[in-house]
């Protein structure tokens, strides 16, 4: 697994047993755990060992890393076993790991999921036919135009609407690239 210089050193550190005990480490994992899966707005606190040095944070921080890139890139116990083998773990603290990763897995790809921006999704469409007779400077009319309005939706439910005016001939234009775009989508999901 390919992590920083910085996440590294601090997961060396947690699964030194002389630096963290059991019960120190067995909080930082809950706490990584907890934060991925719920809110994560409680700030990382020391667990009682008196470290002021942010040792705790940075292995807070390294652990949830760790699990996200894991969960991310899809990688299963073998590979995080094999990673943590690397910095030196003791065997029972990589099978806690593991395990607590394994049992949140699906909690955490799905917070995943829900982090980022994404374009809004078009949910409907309000079209009008208008004709353009003659201006106000008395030139002759244009012809037909459509006017359009896209609703749309933000990946957190807002709404929101897209308007635009367009000709008979541009109209044309946009479903025809609209539909090769969904060609080129569904060719694409179904080579995967």
């Amino acid at each position: 697994m390919d992590l920083s210089l910085e996440i590294s050193s601090a997961l060396r550190l947690l699964g030194n047993s002389t630096n963290f005990g059991q019960a120190e480490f067995k909080k930082v994992l809950q706490k990584a755990t907890d934060d991925l899966i719920n809110s994560g707005k409680v700030p990382v606190t020391s667990t009682g060992s008196g470290a002021c040095d942010g040792t705790i944070a940075r292995s807070h921080a390294a652990l949830a890393t760790l699990f996200i890139e894991a969960v991310k890139s899809n990688q299963d116990g073998t590979i995080v076993t094999s990673t943590l083998e690397d910095f030196n773990w003791p065997a029972e603290r990589i099978s806690e790991t593991v395990k607590e990763l394994d049992s949140c897995r699906e909690r955490i790809r799905s917070k995943l999921a829900s982090v980022g921006t994404y374009p809004p999704h078009i949910v409907d469409v309000d079209w009008k036919l208008d004709y353009h007779v003659r201006s106000s400077a008395g030139e002759e009319g244009g012809g037909a135009f459509y006017l359009i309005t896209l609703h749309t939706e933000e990946s957190d439910g807002r709404r929101g609407k897209v308007t635009f005016s367009c000709s008979l001939a541009q109209l044309s234009h946009l479903v025809t690239q609209l539909r090769q775009a969904s060609r080129c989508i569904q060719k694409y999901a179904n080579n995967s």
